[in-house]
C-alpha cells in the first residue's frame, strides 16, 4: 500500500523510518506487517505498508489476520468500465533496474533458478507501475497530481516480454484494478485498487494540463493547501496573486491565487 500526501521533490534528501505493525503466523510461514513512513526534512511525503512473508518461520502459535493491515479488496462483480494492454519489452527488467532495485532475481538467471523461476522475473514494482499508470491514463487525464494512494495483492510473476492488461472498475474516486498477463490469463496483481483526488470545485484537479509544465504540480499542491487552509489564509493574505508562467520566452500558462475573497481559490488563467 502506498499513500502520496504531497508531489515528491525532484531532489533532495528523504528519510524513511519503519515500525513493525504486527507479526501473523500463516502456518507456513510467517507475515511481518511493516509500516514506513517518509519524510521530507519534517513533512510527511507518504505512506507505505509492507507485508513481509517469510518461508519456513510459521507455526508459532499467535493470529492469523490483523486489523491493521490495508485489506485487499474485490473487484465489482461486472464488467471492467476499462481495460488497457501494454506489452513489456525483453529488456524491462533490465532498465526498471536503473531505478536502484539491484535485486539479481530480475537480471541473473542463474540466482532466478534458484527462487525456482526458469528465467529471471520483472520486478513486482515495475507491473504495479504500469497498473498505477493506466488507471491515471484512463481516469485522471494523465494527471499525476490526482493521486491519491494504491493498493496491490501480488499474486503471480511476470517474464520481461509479457504483455500486462488492466482491467479497471470505476467506484466514485476508487478505482478498482485488477491486472492479468495477456497471453496466459494469470492475474498477477489482485485486490487491487487506486483511490484518486476528487474533481470538485476549487480542487486542483479540475485544472487543464498545461503542456507539461513543472509549475502544474507546484500550483496542484497549493490548491490542496487551499483547499485544506483557505479560510485561515484568506484572514491572514487578505490579497490576489496573478503568476505568468514562460516558456522559451513566451508565455506558457496563467494562474491567479485568491486569497481575498470566500475560503480561498486557485484557477488557471487571468483574475
Amino acid at each position: 500500500y502506498l499513500e502520496l500526501y504531497r508531489p515528491l521533490p525532484t531532489s533532495g534528501e528523504l528519510i524513511s523510518e519503519a515500525t513493525v505493525a504486527d507479526v501473523l503466523d500463516k502456518g507456513s510461514g510467517a507475515v511481518i506487517l511493516l509500516d514506513v513512513n517518509t519524510y521530507s526534512g519534517k513533512e510527511l511525503v507518504c505512506y507505505n505498508q509492507f507485508s513481509l512473508f517469510v518461508v519456513g518461520a510459521g507455526g508459532f502459535g499467535v493470529k492469523r489476520n490483523s486489523d491493521k493491515a490495508k485489506p485487499p479488496l474485490p473487484p465489482p462483480n461486472r464488467a471492467p468500465d476499462a481495460v488497457v494492454i501494454d506489452s513489456t519489452t525483453r529488456d524491462q527488467a533490465a532498465l526498471y533496474r536503473l531505478s536502484g532495485d539491484w535485486n539479481p532475481l530480475h537480471i541473473d538467471p542463474s540466482f532466478a533458478a534458484m527462487g525456482g523461476f526458469k528465467k529471471p522475473i520483472l520486478h513486482g514494482l515495475c507491473s504495479f507501475g504500469f497498473a498505477g499508470r493506466h488507471v491515471l491514463k484512463r481516469f485522471a487525464d494523465n494527471d499525476p497530481s490526482r493521486f491519491k494512494a494504491i493498493k496491490v495483492r501480488f499474486a503471480k510473476p511476470v517474464s520481461p516480454g509479457q504483455s500486462l492488461q488492466t482491467e479497471m472498475w470505476k467506484e466514485g474516486n476508487r478505482i478498482h484494478i485488477q491486472c492479468k498477463v495477456k497471453e496466459t490469463g494469470d492475474v498477477v496483481l489482485a485486490g487491487a485498487y487506486v483511490d484518486l483526488h476528487g474533481t470538485s470545485g476549487g480542487s486542483p484537479e479540475t485544472l487543464p494540463q498545461g503542456g507539461g509544465l513543472q509549475s502544474e504540480l507546484v500550483f496542484a499542491e497549493i490548491g490542496r493547501r487551499i483547499k485544506d487552509l483557505g479560510s485561515e489564509l484568506v484572514k491572514k493574505v487578505n490579497a490576489v496573486f496573478g503568476w505568468e508562467i514562460t516558456k522559451d520566452g513566451k508565455k506558457a500558462a496563467q494562474w491567479t491565487i485568491d486569497l481575498k475573497n470566500g475560503s480561498g481559490s486557485l484557477h488557471k488563467g487571468p483574475y
